[in-house]
């Protein structure tokens, strides 16, 4: 054979054996294709699958009150006060357990700014004769780790006065005073916890020109049964209660605004930082101390709203019998401590780029059974529930995070530090918040506070659970059957804040809340206390039933925003929301802002109206017919950027930090929530001066509401 010859005969194997090569692939995809048509049809309806509905029934059978009783003795075991190694080791434990749960989890630290009381000196109130003896000096019970009652950041200080009875400490408090021509200026004041934030309290009082703010719990308020009727036989607090808690009206670390408090961050100078913090000095007492200190007072009987239910006369002042003054004394100490925030996670199946989020703090003053505990263990038990249907092979759609935060009460510390370091990625991918501090305050209804986009799942979900009480068909129709029905709108007071006041993250924030017949608050009267403890819990929740129907509510909640193909956000809540509050807006300033701004706001609400019908046509279309995943999508997309439409960069008149236009907290009250938050200050001004400077910025801002309110509008469009 010639060399030609045996070239070709090489070439023609090759050729044979490359065909060969080519027709097992063409057959083996062909295989593929023809054997395996519907690959392609089943990944479209796994993309274009709705939530499972069965799901719902199987958290509920999930939930053990056994766990959650558990969970809260060990958690109440011993004092949370943030920073210290008590809380810590309250971090470990959560951590653990989402870990076998089947969560992932991870513990995130932050470097922060806390305050706390001189170990070596005792804050006090004292009596002071005219002579220069003290006569009479408050006392505080305290017992092992627990902490002295103080106010987180009140200044240290040393001052001597007359003493001034102000009411709650209001605006409108020292209004009346003014109008009686009672003169503040260079005094102490002593005031009533209730009807607001006891920072708003601080923050009056100083600019009324007080030296010094002493806080107390009214019987009146804590114990309107009687002095005689309170824990451990009840769960009004007894004489020797004191309610603790922070007076910051900044908040996140003080240190480093705006920025996460990591090891690498820029800390604000001593003069800075001073300059953000409470100017005169705090001190909470108990009502038995005050009663010493009222029951000398001088000066005219006070008018009969502000009289509470010592046995005393309460009078105004300025001033104490035969001359005597008051000293009050705080020594507190700023300090770096370290904080520990716990975040358990469940990736979700097919959307794992955003998040439904639920949290809630782990701190307390002292043992806080109910603020925070009863939320942590709701939490934990719904981590708990969601953890066993994972192990039995389901998975929701979204991912959810489970938040365990430290710190909140010292101005929501923890939330506010992770908000700022993940603020990028949850600008864009996360969905809702749902908040459970304080989940069980009470035994008579629900509580609830939410955006509207959120209260039909709020709903839904309650309609879904049995009424605790077996009176009704389920917990909304008792709820919606009680006197106190009623949504509020969001406010300040708790992790929530950072999420939808600062990023536009839709939130809520429920409790089953008022003690039946005897308690009108949502708060429990021991809050704050060294009496809120697992004996308290157990007086209000004995079998462990409303912890047991919060878990259940906050658990569908949680399954229906993850699972659900298109995120279930309420449009006609929304338009209808903005409505009211422009009536209500126009009622108070129409007026000042003219019938041509009026006209142009009329525009943007009917803009935002019709955009939102639009939306929900194709909402509709989609739950009909649609099996485009991308499209779904999109959607998705208009109704996650809804709330963060309602944000303004520069943030809102006299707080930055709190950028959302409807749903920041209030100015006058940090707990309450009102419509147009950012008018609170102006409003001020308007009442004080009236001038046109002021008329000049209700114009500038109503001016941003009424663009947003059409950015809303385009956002659901485009």
């Amino acid at each position: 054979m010639t060399s030609r010859e045996y070239k070709k005969v090489i070439w023609t194997a090759l050729l044979i054996l490359l065909a060969f090569i080519i027709g097992v692939l063409i057959g083996y995809f062909s295989r593929t294709i023809v054997f395996q048509p519907d690959s392609r049809t089943k990944l479209l309806d796994r993309l274009n699958r709705d939530g499972d509905n069965s799901i719902t029934q199987k958290l509920f059978d999930t939930i053990d009150t056994g766990q959650i009783d558990s969970n809260l003795r060990i958690l109440t075991g011993k004092p949370r006060l943030a920073g210290t190694e008590n809380n810590r080791e309250s971090g470990d434990f959560v951590h653990r357990q989402f870990l076998q749960y089947g969560l992932q989890s991870e513990i995130i630290e932050y470097n922060v700014t806390l305050s706390y009381p001189d170990k070596t000196a005792d804050n006090y109130v004292s009596v002071i004769e005219e002579d220069g003896t003290e006569t009479f000096r408050t006392v505080a019970i305290v017992e092992g780790d627990e902490v002295q009652p103080f106010n987180a950041f009140s200044p240290s200080g040393n001052v001597m006065g007359d003493l001034v009875f102000v009411n709650y400490a209001r605006e409108s408090d020292f209004q009346k005073l003014k109008n009686l021509n009672i003169n503040v200026s260079g005094t102490i004041v002593i005031a009533k916890y209730g009807k607001g934030f006891r920072g708003n309290k601080v923050k009056n009082a100083y600019e009324a020109g007080a030296i010094g703010i002493i806080l107390y719990s009214d019987p009146g308020d804590y114990a309107p049964i009687g002095t005689n009727a309170t824990y451990p036989d009840t769960v009004f607090l007894p004489n020797d209660g004191a309610q603790r808690g922070n007076i910051v009206l900044n908040k996140g670390d003080q240190s480093t605004p705006g920025y996460p408090a990591n090891e690498y961050s820029y800390r604000l100078r001593e003069h800075e930082l001073n300059a953000r913090l409470p100017k005169i000095p705090c001190l909470p007492i108990s009502y038995s101390n005050a009663y010493s200190l009222l029951s000398l007072m001088t000066g005219d009987q006070v008018p009969d709203e502000w009289k509470g239910d010592l046995n005393i006369t309460y009078r105004i002042g300025p001033g104490l019998t035969n001359k005597r003054k008051i000293n009050l004394r705080v020594s507190n100490k700023l300090a770096h401590r370290r904080i520990f925030n716990v975040i358990g996670k469940i990736k979700g199946e097919l959307e794992p780029d955003r998040y439904v989020m639920v949290g809630n703090h782990r701190d307390a003053w002292v043992y806080g059974s109910i603020d925070p505990i009863s939320g942590t263990v709701v939490m934990m038990e719904t981590a708990r529930a969601f953890g066993q249907l994972l192990k039995d092979g389901w998975r929701p759609r979204r991912s959810v995070l489970f938040c365990s935060w430290d710190a909140e009460e010292f101005g929501l510390v923890g939330s506010f530090e992770w908000v700022e370091d993940n603020s990028k990625w949850l600008t864009s991918q996360a969905v809702a918040y749902i908040n459970v501090d304080s989940a069980v305050s009470g035994n008579d209804t629900i509580h609830l506070k939410t955006v509207p986009l959120l209260q039909k799942v709020f709903e839904d979900a309650a309609n879904k659970v049995p009424d605790p009480y077996g009176k009704y068909n389920s917990a909304y129709e008792a709820w919606n059957n009680h006197p106190r029905f009623r949504v509020y709108k969001m406010g300040g007071g708790s992790d929530h804040v950072p999420f939808l006041a600062g990023l536009g993250v839709p939130s809520m924030y429920p409790k089953y809340s008022y003690l039946k017949d005897i308690w009108g608050s949502t708060s429990t009267p021991l809050y704050h206390s060294r009496y809120e403890n697992y004996h308290a819990f157990k007086m209000i929740d004995p079998e462990l039933k409303f912890a047991k129907t919060m878990t259940s509510i906050i658990s569908e909640s949680i399954r229906n925003l993850a699972d659900s193909r298109i995120i279930p956000f309420d449009l006609d809540r929304y338009a209808e929301y903005i409505s009211n509050g422009v009536e209500e807006l126009l009622n108070h300033y129409g007026q000042v802002v003219g019938p041509k701004m009026e006209e142009w706001i009329h525009r943007s609400v009917n803009a935002f109206h019709e955009s939102a019908a639009r939306l929900k046509s194709i909402i509709g279309a989609i739950h009909n017919d649609n099996d485009d995943p991308l499209y779904a999508r999109q959607v998705n997309d208009k109704l996650l950027w809804l709330e963060r439409s309602f944000l303004i960069d520069e943030g809102l008149p006299g707080n930055s930090l709190y950028k959302h236009l409807l749903h920041s907290p209030d100015t006058a009250n940090y707990y309450g929530g009102v419509s147009f938050p950012g008018l609170g200050g102006i409003t001020q001004c308007m009442d004080i001066q009236n001038t046109t400077e002021c008329h000049v910025e209700i114009h500038k801002h109503v001016a941003k509401i009424i663009q947003r309110i059409f950015d809303a509008a385009k956002t659901l469009d485009r």
